[in-house]
């Protein structure tokens, strides 16, 4: 989860001349301009390729795997064009981390992970429309893709999170929910979704996998507590999945992992706001522990 020390803009420090020198490197034609983010992950630089707006990402070493990620996924795109609209790439490299795209004229329809400012109906409506173009999507992903849920949930167990009756919940919940087969975008914060020429255009494809169904829609229904309707909209894209196998048991495993994730994010923050959404979180959490229980009672 990134603070408000985690993101800097402006001109580019000297520290930043190296990985600038590496996008230029990877694409001669870029000239940079301003910073636009800055993080211990990567560094985003503005600037223009052949008179064309552009950005520059560059992953720090200890972040490398999200960039390799987020080109094998423009790779898909060339392959199978996506079914929603994503910034087009002017040039990658792997061994560099970097990548070099367009760069969108237009806004987030949030800057903050939780959103504190109104969501339109509109862009609350075209962003789950596009989760659901997402998931009828069938590029040719490997298995390498498949998220490995029971590794995920046998690391949680390891720290003492669920006692024995929410462990054997889970891992029924999961057998029923079948193999990770829909494809998500995997960090489905509003700031990564840009309002731009009329459409919601989903950007940083770093944590895109083969996911159980319903990743996406768990992360906006734990984002979205505070804005009016959400959850229920959110809700109701869940329940009108084909079955419980696309719909609420793949939901329920995927929002048990995003809320421990979140949890565990916000105890290292001491502010009242951050005070205040654990509160929140902490409620979220045995709410779905309830609704795990009711969902396979409604099973056998």
């Amino acid at each position: 989860m990134k603070t408000e020390s985690d993101v800097q803009t402006g001109a580019p420090t000297a520290a930043d001349g190296a990985l600038i020198a590496l996008a230029r490197e990877v694409c001669p034609g870029f000239a940079p301009g301003e910073v636009v983010y800055r993080s211990r992950t990567s560094l985003v630089v503005g600037g223009e390729l052949d008179g064309v707006e552009a950005l520059a990402k560059v992953r720090t070493p200890d972040w490398r795997r999200q960039c390799l990620r987020e080109i094998d996924t423009y790779d898909l795109f060339d392959a199978v064009p996506p079914p929603v609209p994503v910034p087009r790439r002017f040039a990658s490299d792997r061994e560099r981390a970097v990548l070099v795209m367009e760069r969108l004229t237009g806004e987030v329809l949030a800057p903050d992970r939780f959103p504190v400012t109104p969501v339109s109906r509109e862009d609350l409506a075209g962003v789950l429309e596009a989760v659901e173009r997402l998931r009828h999507w069938r590029p040719a992903a490997a298995g390498a893709w498949a998220v490995d849920y029971r590794g995920m949930l046998e690391g949680v167990h390891a720290q003492g999170v669920f006692d024995d009756a929410h462990w054997a919940d889970l891992l029924r919940l999961l057998e029923l929910s079948g193999e990770p087969r829909e494809f998500g975008h995997g960090d489905l914060v509003l700031a990564n979704v840009v309002r731009s020429r009329g459409r919601q255009v989903l950007i940083d494809w770093a944590s895109s996998a083969l996911y159980l169904p319903g990743l996406d829609l768990a992360q906006l229904w734990m984002l979205l507590g505070d804005v009016p309707g959400a959850r229920a909209r959110i809700e109701v894209e869940v329940a009108d999945r084909a079955d419980d196998r696309d719909g609420m048991m793949p939901f329920l495993v995927n929002l048990t992992l995003l809320l421990y994730r979140e949890r565990r994010a916000h105890r290292r923050f001491t502010d009242d706001a951050s005070r205040a959404r654990a509160v929140g979180l902490d409620a979220a959490w045995e709410l779905t522990r309830h609704r795990v229980r009711q969902c396979l009672a409604t099973v056998g």
